[in-house]
């Protein structure tokens, strides 16, 4: 049966939609480090650059941008806006706003003027949790429920069974940039600053009842739908080009139909563009919130997996060497000054593993380094 597994780890959740054999849905949460997507801010115009068509805004957490054709054409320094994060930061980016939408505020009713948020986005787990509205939640860790709203509460049901084995490699798997794919195909994926290049491999493809051609033509037309399934899973957005494999530039054009049917589902609507003169297959998925390997390899992601590996450490101790003490984690500036960003996730890691943590930074550590009393674990 199809079910919601949530399983968690100091300062993440993971949420997987699956039947134990297929992962249909999958996110990230982190409530100690909110990616903001959704939320309604009161901001500040710290400057409108008409050369680059719209204004920086001052919002609480940092700063946002404006574009002139989402609500900044007429303001002008210093002005107060009401306006929603369509992109959460990425890619290097601050968020993207905009400021079109009648969200029914006032801002003199407003009893706080500087910027705030005003209303708070639905979380990844929410959004999951709305577009599978009917689906049982296996949770792990009864003591999160506190995290969830109260209408979904009610579909919240202890964890009997761990996660199955194939569906946490499917989830591991997602880390990769290598795909394997149907017939023996298999897609690498490359993410730039500009745009995702995917590059499709058919090495390991062969038929020997058909030609050539037919058998590259139903090799590639097989792999759409799983592939573009992956990039939903994965999150990848903005522009994606796609290199299927051996087909000659007029019979890729016969696949239009199938990129289109399969990208019907996505709840983010992605478009097909066709296929460029070379071959390659166009595509855009509206940028929102942070990609997957985005959040992965952030120091962010990579002081969590600290925290997660931290106590699996001590889940091999003795529970009385563990229980109120204290444990000293030594990394880098970046991890600590992660951790120290992420309470919530330290609180969380203290209730889970009953003792307290200390961090302390220690620059001649590697950047994925870190020790935890005399032992040093990479």
């Amino acid at each position: 049966m199809t079910s919601i597994w949530i399983s968690s780890s100091p300062g993440e959740l993971r949420i997987a939609v699956t039947d134990e054999i297929d992962l249909f849905d999958f996110g990230l949460w982190r409530p100690g480090a909110p990616d903001g997507f959704g939320d309604i801010h009161l901001g500040r115009v710290i400057t409108h650059r008409p050369a680059m068509g719209g204004a920086f805004i001052e919002l609480i957490n940092g700063n946002g941008f404006l574009a002139d054709n989402a609500g900044a054409k007429n303001l002008h320094d210093g002005d107060a806006v009401i306006a929603r994060v369509i992109r959460s930061a990425q890619g290097g980016k601050d968020v993207r706003l905009d400021a079109r939408q009648d969200f029914g505020i006032d801002k003199k009713s407003l009893k706080q003027k500087t910027p705030h948020i005003i209303v708070k986005g639905l979380s990844p787990l929410e959004e999951i949790l709305n577009r599978w509205h009917q689906l049982p939640i296996y949770l792990d860790d009864l003591h999160l429920t506190s995290l969830f709203p109260e209408q979904y509460r009610k579909r919240i049901q202890p964890k009997a069974r761990t996660l199955p084995l194939e569906i946490e490699s499917l989830i591991d798997h997602l880390k990769e940039d290598i795909v394997d794919l149907p017939a023996g195909m298999r897609a690498s994926i490359t993410p730039t600053p500009a745009l995702i290049a995917i590059d499709v491999d058919s090495a390991a493809q062969t038929n020997e009842n058909k030609t050539k051609l037919r058998a590259q033509f139903d090799a590639n037309r097989l792999i759409i739908p799983p592939l573009l399934h992956q990039l939903r899973l994965r999150n990848l957005s903005g522009a994606i080009l796609l290199d299927l494999a051996g087909l000659p530039i007029r019979k890729r054009q016969l696949l239009q139909n199938d990129f289109i049917t399969a990208l019907v589902n996505d709840p983010l609507r992605p478009k097909f563009l066709g296929f460029t003169q070379l071959g390659l297959a166009e595509m855009t998925r509206p940028r929102q919130r942070p990609p997957l390997y985005e959040l992965l390899t952030s120091y962010h992601g990579k002081a969590l997996v600290i925290l997660s590996d931290m106590e699996k450490q001590l889940k091999n101790l003795e529970i009385s060497s563990v229980i109120g003490k204290n444990i000293v984690l030594n990394a880098t500036i970046p991890l600590r000054q992660a951790l120290e960003n992420d309470p919530w996730a330290l609180n969380e890691f203290k209730r889970r593993n009953l003792c307290s943590i200390t961090l302390e930074s220690k620059p001649d550590l590697s950047e994925n380094q870190w020790r935890i009393c005399n032992v040093s674990y990479e």
